[in-house]
């Protein structure tokens, strides 16, 4: 009997370890692209979703919904959604299929239709409910297009659901535990024959770009992504006169020169990381960034931002005529008249870089935060040429700039205007080494000393010094966020604000009673970094944190977007579009009209104009000695 018994229960060890490892590791995760021709323009690739829900928990943005008094504060908002049980019936369908592994590609977009595209979902929960799915996507198609015909085509070892229309063929098959829908059933073919084991030399897997971009990504991510922009070009470009008629043509040109871009995003202890690695047809300056801007900063630094100044020797700016705010008008004609004192792109290279920065100081004493940018100087008479041109330039009915040199500074001032009781002159400071911008001239001097003394900056702090051990050494471009400090001053503000009753309704959705105290969140938040550094001769840009730049870039352009839809729909019916008016920048038009040579360029408040090219009232001496030691 023991003989037996011992040889039965090794067999159901092995038996449910098998089954354990096989819920919890998609077979084949890592030859998705052996099932792809060469000619893929885009695969989405998430591997492992049992991982991914392992892995959420220990994230900071987990720990701070799981807090308590986040939970009881969620309770109302949660409760009075009105299709939470149409969400939990969702969540309970797919529960019971348990998907562990999806992709989705398009391998052609050369027609006029819509692109050879095929998604592919590995389960290992219920194949009823499945089935349940799939009856609900078969009467949606049905519905949709009423002319189409369904027929059941053998092939292979299975079965193929096709559904035909006059316009395109899609199709449906299982394949073990794999389910395949294409919008071209000969793709689905193909991707049948190599699924099963019939080897392609010609699969994306195999392709160098591919290859290259994969290996600069960082492993076991939870979501990947291969892009071909050079392929998608003439699309890009198809659909920009879409939108505006009177676009430039060849408006996707600029993406012929990105041959591939790699993506990934990775669940990584209690932060958030994602990667992209660029392939460009072009050189790319290798040279370590040497962050200046943080000669700027200050222990209450909460953003500091550096970049490369980009080379403008072959930039070409869009048609003015493709702009229907009249902006890029507008630049046109600036343009003109540094041009006409013989300052171009080459000069303009010459004059500043390598370096451009930016830092927002927020003091715990100080209600506002204070901004300070900076552009290095690499010939600084060239430099004060551009600068002595710029306030030649005419902006609005009584915004022009002024000029003063002190102790070694070159001013530039616009006038003294203000939000609220917050007095704002927006002033350059030119020096020997750099450019620096702020909102007051006190602000200049005030980082002109930091960067002469170069004291305890945000690089000097341990928060600082442990996010940038998460991204490699900059070369192109790197950011820093201080996370906690941003959203405890912002948040507590609101709050305060918010028990007093002064957001109108809100009391209507949530219980303010219950707002989480800044601690609640703070505790848990982590700065956030990104960086842009070349590996390769390609561009690998890297961010970790509570969230990712690419998260709050994205939620940013989706709000942006929101706001910008009504004026893409008024030009894509060919309605003419006002942008809002700039505060400062004349938004009424002055009572006596002025001739066209002196007129403002800004005039109406609801629209860009441009009455006539810029003229230089005298013209611009050649840059005199400063009576000042040190000045440029």
């Amino acid at each position: 009997m023991k003989r037996v018994l011992l040889p039965l229960l090794i067999v159901l060890i092995l038996a449910g370890v098998g089954l354990y490892l096989q819920r919890r590791v998609a077979p084949q995760s890592s030859r998705v692209a052996l099932w792809l021709p060469s000619s893929t323009i885009l695969l989405e690739d998430m591997p492992d979703l049992h991982r991914t829900a392992e892995r959420w928990p220990d994230t900071e943005l987990s720990q701070i919904i799981d807090e308590p008094a986040m939970q009881a504060f969620l309770e109302r908002p949660l409760g009075d959604f009105p299709h939470h049980s149409d969400v939990d019936q969702a969540f309970a369908r797919l529960g019971r299929i348990d998907p562990i592994h999806f992709f989705l590609a398009v391998t052609d977009w050369s027609g006029a239709g819509a692109p050879a595209t095929i998604a592919g979902l590995y389960f290992v929960g219920s194949r009823q409910d499945m089935d349940g799915l799939v009856d609900q996507l078969r009467k949606r198609v049905e519905q949709t297009w009423p002319e189409g015909k369904s027929d059941i085509e053998k092939y292979g070892s299975g079965d193929i659901e096709t559904f035909t229309t006059p316009n395109f063929s899609a199709g449906l098959a299982y394949s073990g535990q794999w389910i395949f829908i294409s919008t071209d059933t000969a793709l689905l073919k193909s991707t049948l024959d190599r699924f099963q084991g019939q080897l392609d030399p010609n699969s994306l897997a195999n392709l160098p770009l591919f290859q290259n971009c994969l290996q600069h990504l960082p492993p076991a991510s939870d979501n990947y992504c291969f892009i071909r922009p050079e392929l998608l070009a003439d699309k890009a470009g198809s659909f920009a006169l879409m939108v505006n008629p009177n676009a430039d043509s060849h408006s996707g040109d600029s993406l012929k020169a990105i041959q591939a871009v790699g993506l990934s995003f990775k669940l990584d202890g209690e932060v958030m990381r994602d990667a992209a690695y660029v392939v460009k047809a072009q050189q790319v300056d290798e040279t370590p960034l040497a962050r200046d801007v943080l000669k700027l900063s200050t222990p209450d630094t909460i953003i500091a931002v550096s970049d490369r100044v980009a080379s403008l020797g072959n930039a070409q700016m869009p048609d003015p005529k493709a702009d229907p705010s009249g902006l890029l008008s507008l630049i046109a004609s600036y343009l003109q008249v540094f041009s006409s004192q013989g300052l171009g792109a080459q000069q303009l290279a010459q004059a500043f870089g390598p370096e451009s920065g930016f830092v927002l100081d927020w003091p715990s004493s100080s209600m506002i935060p204070t901004p300070l940018g900076m552009l290095d100087v690499r010939q600084p008479v060239l430099a004060r040429k551009f600068l002595d041109t710029l306030t030649t330039l005419p902006l609005a009915a009584g915004v022009e700039f002024t000029h003063q040199d002190i102790d070694g500074i070159a001013f530039y001032n616009l006038p003294l205007t203000g939000i609220g009781i917050f007095p704002i002159q927006f002033t350059l400071g030119l020096t020997a080494n750099c450019v620096i911008g702020a909102v007051s001239m006190d602000g200049v001097k005030q980082g002109v000393l930091r960067w002469k003394m170069h004291g305890p900056g945000v690089d000097s702090s341990d928060a600082y010094k442990k996010a940038i051990s998460l991204v490699d050494e900059p070369t192109s471009s790197f950011t820093y966020i201080d996370t906690k400090a941003i959203f405890g001053r912002i948040y507590g503000l609101f709050r305060g604000v918010a028990s007093m009753g002064f957001v109108p309704h809100l009391a209507d959705y949530v219980d303010i009673g219950k707002l989480p105290a800044p601690e609640t969140f703070t505790r848990h938040l982590t700065p956030i970094v990104a960086s842009g550094s070349v590996r390769d001769g390609g561009l690998l840009m890297e961010s970790a944190g509570p969230v990712t730049t690419t998260e709050a870039g994205l939620v940013a352009a989706i709000g942006v977007g929101a706001a910008a839809l009504p004026y893409v729909e008024q030009q894509m019916k060919g309605q003419s579009v006002s942008l809002p008016s700039i505060p400062g920048f004349g938004s009424k038009s002055p009572a006596n009209p002025q001739s066209p040579s002196t007129s403002p360029l800004f005039q109406g408040g609801s629209t860009w104009h441009l009455a006539s090219p810029p003229q230089l009232s005298p013209a611009i001496p050649s840059p005199a000695a400063s009576p000042s030691p040190g000045a440029p």
